[in-house]
């Protein structure tokens, strides 16, 4: 079987998203009992499910068997077993199906998202497509006016990123603004100008640091109105920038002449979906908690990750061996 030619420069951004992903979830309990953990988080949740969401819209198919395997069917799947999962193991009060569970509002987000995609299609006019990123952005901007726009099968979060899964569409399928990403990169050669996104990027995260307190961290999930959680258009219209020099620097800074972590996005999202009941399952004995400096609990947050995704990688990727093996036996 010959293997599809990989975007070594996507598998290492999506590599190192999903690291963030679970990291994020494992230093959540204890965000709000540590300044640097709060720093981290909010930096964390300004821009990396914002890129999660660009990388998702730059290999988008609006193919309806596809949309209806890869994320209807698993988000109903998931979304039943994880219910079961907190009423049963985590004594939650009960099960609302109609809000997705934690992490599942994304998957939900795709299909709904891969399903329109044909009224966004303009042919390569760059007029259009710009025309049609500000208008996502202004909707995602005036959704937060509405109240009963909300965590109700993820409409808000929905409306909110969608502007960053029409720019990686754009960019990368309908190449507008090409010449950024992929080996045709302006800046590929230009080892300075990688240094200066990384010092720019720090920068960021110490500011973030220094105004850790003062930022609202519910308005970072996009998921309900402005008057829910307290915040205006202004935060939000922050929170789009912020995503988008993020990403930027980001994209400068990781290499892709060298498959880094082909194997880690190969086994995305079995990461994403498995580590959802483990970190649950560790804030409800509480074991980060126990620890009590902030040095144990970086560490215990690292070990916590690279296990994880090291345990998850491992079995989904014998999986797929036992998988192509059979198939290969099939067709002798």
């Amino acid at each position: 079987m010959v293997e599809k030619k990989r975007n070594l420069l996507f598998d290492n951004v999506r590599a190192l998203l999903i690291c963030l992903v679970v990291f994020g979830h494992a230093i959540e309990q204890i965000r709000f009992d540590d300044k640097l953990f709060l720093g981290i988080y909010n930096f964390i949740y300004f821009f990396h499910m914002p890129l999660f969401v660009f990388c998702s819209g730059a290999f988008a198919k609006s193919d309806k068997k596809r949309i209806l395997k890869k994320y209807l069917i698993p988000y109903v799947v998931f979304q039943t077993l994880y219910g079961i999962f907190d009423v049963y193991v985590m004594k939650a009060d009960g099960f609302h199906f109609i809000e997705s569970y934690y992490v599942l509002w994304y998957i939900l987000a795709l299909a709904v998202w891969n399903f329109v995609l044909p009224l966004f299609k303009t042919k390569g006019n760059k007029r259009k497509q710009l025309f049609l990123l500000s208008g996502s952005a202004v909707v995602g901007l005036l959704a937060g006016y509405v109240d009963w726009i909300g965590k109700a099968f993820s409409l808000s979060r929905i409306l909110v990123f969608f502007p960053f899964f029409l720019a990686g569409y754009y960019i990368r399928q309908e190449k507008l603004g090409s010449k950024l990403i992929g080996k045709g990169r302006i800046y590929k050669e230009k080892k300075w100008v990688r240094a200066v996104c990384l010092a720019v990027f720090f920068m960021m995260f110490a500011g973030t640091y220094l105004v850790s307190q003062m930022i609202n961290t519910w308005a970072l999930f996009g998921y309900t109105s402005y008057a829910f959680q307290g915040y205006t258009v202004y935060f939000r219209l922050v929170q789009y920038v912020v995503a988008a020099i993020c990403g930027v620097l980001l994209f400068a800074i990781i290499p892709g002449e060298k498959a880094y972590a082909t194997t880690l996005a190969r086994n995305l999202m079995v990461i994403y979906y498995s580590h959802v009941p483990v970190i649950k399952f560790l804030e409800k004995f509480g074991v980060i908690k126990e620890l009590s400096s902030s040095l144990e609990r970086f560490i215990y947050s690292i070990l916590v990750t690279v296990l994880i995704i090291s345990v998850c990688t491992v079995i989904s990727t014998e999986m797929n061996r036992w998988r192509i093996y059979r198939q290969e036996r099939k067709y002798r």
